[in-house]
């Protein structure tokens, strides 16, 4: 049982890097959605996928859909309090949700809520034709994908805002300003040194060098797991979320 959640927990690192270096290239919400379906949850096989964001006033914007008969596409629709409340139970239990993800009633739909300082401001659902059995493990891996997916939707919103629309979130909170700036490769808050263990250090410079997690790993006598594991740490402290970025950001804080 302990090799099997080991082996997830593996699966689960590999998946939100992955996720990570893709998203640092900016896709489409579409974009986003469909490769959700069909590339990172393939193994599950579901069916469609949706992002959605709370306004202030408790109105649902869809900003994006696959595999559903009515999906909008770039066009962005937004439901009024009562409207997404009646017309799908995916979304009835979000705003009070305290868990990482929820099933929907016949298990055929789980959400995972984007939950920046502690608040609700959206959610990803990926649905499935039929009901699912394997509830924690898909949900684990899918509220992994939403923590990475919310945070790509509230760093790039202002740039899906037209000029004559109201936002449709409040301002992104203080704390995200150096994160979108270091994801748009501008400047950043310097991470200091001494956040970074020996370890990450040595790793680091083999990104730096353009190694990969292989050689990295045969280099320092570390396993790839190890590798993929402390980069994710490295990507946090230097708040970025790609090796290209990761590299520059050391670089341009002398770090190594």
């Amino acid at each position: 049982m302990a090799q099997n959640d080991n082996e997830l927990n593996n699966t689960l690192s590999l998946s939100l890097l992955s996720l990570l270096d893709w998203l640092n290239s900016e896709p489409g919400l579409d974009d986003i959605c469909r490769g959700i379906v069909l590339g990172y949850l393939h193994q599950y096989q579901p069916s469609k996928s949706r992002i959605v964001q709370f306004s202030n006033d408790d109105s649902l914007t869809v900003l994006s859909e696959y595999g559903y008969l009515s999906s909008v596409g770039h066009a962005s629709k937004t439901l009024t309090p009562a409207q997404w409340r009646q017309s799908t139970n995916d979304f009835s239990k979000l705003l009070g949700c305290q868990e990482k993800f929820y099933w929907n009633r016949n298990s055929s739909a789980v959400v995972a809520p984007f939950r920046p300082r502690g608040v609700v401001s959206g959610a990803l659902s990926i649905g499935f034709d039929l009901p699912q059995r394997k509830n924690d493990e898909i949900g684990m891996i899918a509220s992994q994908i939403g923590m990475a997916v919310g945070l790509y939707v509230n760093l790039t919103s202002n740039k899906r805002i037209a000029s004559d629309q109201q936002p449709v979130i409040a301002q992104i909170p203080n704390e995200y300003e150096t994160i979108r700036e270091s994801f748009n490769n501008s400047r950043s808050e310097p991470s200091k040194e001494g956040n970074l263990s020996g370890r990450q250090l040595q790793i680091l410079e083999g990104l730096i060098e353009g190694k990969t997690n292989f050689e990295i790993a045969a280099d320092l006598g570390y396993s790839v797991s190890t590798v993929r594991q402390e980069t994710i740490k490295i990507y946090s402290s230097l708040n970025v979320t790609g090796r290209r970025a990761a590299a520059q950001e050391a670089l341009r804080q002398n770090i190594i």
